[in-house]
């Protein structure tokens, strides 16, 4: 198996798995990796490939680039593409991000890569050479064909076949890259996840529908699933199940309430409905948070950034 793992000490990531489909027979292709970063970094140092584009798709999270003068932000399903020469960095990544990098090395004058022909080959990289360093959305089915480049190095020998699929997505994440260069990143339609995130939190009483949220920000319900997911790090629902539970910590703290007065304020089935879930989270039940609570303690709740969006938590 292709694959190294690094520890934080030897890079800045967490963890970073490497792939080198040259070692496979795969031409052009350097290397392929999954970076997970734990922590928050800044500011690596500036640089450019003599001969290599550089990839790079964000799956969760988000980071910015810096290349020749200008700033680039990546959120979930974003690419950021550079041609080689182009000076580049990474000034700035957040605690939770996942990324995947490709380096594609342009070939001599008439040579073929990829298995295909001199002519199919040609085709490819004039397509390619046209892409100007910048971000841009792509489907969120590069994810998968990232996904099954690892899971391929991990299931089946080397030979032939591995060869085969690896070659085959690998074109095929090529391809979504040219047919997807002109898009515009996410960053309008995550922000309007973030809106939404707010209003949730604000109103955690709210029976919030999830084809109506969808609508609102002119998302189909599996996208704007898929992109909440991405963008606060819980689905929907689960998101609105933390936020009141943080606001029954809070009228926990502020008042005198009953549990099943607050139960009910709150939209649970029960008194005991509201105990269950309080548990599973915390822990501990309402009641016996409510006895063991500092008397200084002022329960209040903010908004913190979570994966470029926002999450409940409550400020002791």
């Amino acid at each position: 198996m292709q694959k190294k793992i690094m520890s934080s000490q030897a890079d800045i990531t967490s963890q970073q798995l490497i792939l080198s489909p040259e070692k496979d027979g795969i031409n052009g292709v350097p290397a392929i990796t999954h970076s997970v970063y734990k922590t928050n970094w800044q500011a690596l140092p500036e640089h450019e490939h003599k001969d290599c584009i550089e990839l790079c798709f964000c799956s969760r999270g988000s980071l910015v680039f810096e290349c020749e003068g200008k700033t680039y932000t990546l959120m979930p399903n974003n690419v950021f593409l550079t041609q080689p020469g182009d000076r580049h960095h990474l000034t700035t990544n957040h605690k939770g991000m996942r990324m995947y990098w490709l380096f594609f090395r342009y070939p001599r004058k008439g040579s073929a890569v990829l298995g295909l022909s001199a002519r199919e080959t040609a085709a490819l990289l004039k397509r390619l050479k046209t892409i100007e360093a910048h971000d841009f959305a792509v489907d969120h089915a590069m994810r998968q064909l990232f996904r099954d480049i690892f899971k391929a190095y991990d299931e089946l020998p080397r030979g032939a076949y591995r060869t085969l699929v690896l070659r085959t997505l690998i074109l095929r994440i090529l391809l979504m890259t040219i047919h997807s260069a002109g898009n515009r990143p996410t960053l309008k339609a995550l922000s309007k996840i973030s809106d939404v995130a707010k209003m949730i939190s604000r109103r955690p009483t709210h029976h919030f529908n999830i084809a109506e949220l969808a609508r609102h920000v002119g998302l189909s319900e599996s996208h704007f699933t898929l992109l909440f997911r991405q963008v606060i790090g819980l689905p929907p629902y689960a998101y609105l199940a933390t936020c009141r539970l943080e606001a029954a910590k809070r009228r926990l703290q502020k008042s005198d309430e009953s549990i099943k007065a607050i139960a009910k304020a709150l939209g649970y089935a029960s008194a005991q409905h509201l105990a269950t879930q309080f548990r599973k989270t915390y822990g501990t039940t309402p009641t016996a948070w409510r006895r063991r609570r500092s008397p200084g303690e002022s329960g209040s709740v903010r908004l913190v950034s979570r994966r470029g969006g926002t999450s409940c938590r409550t400020r002791a």
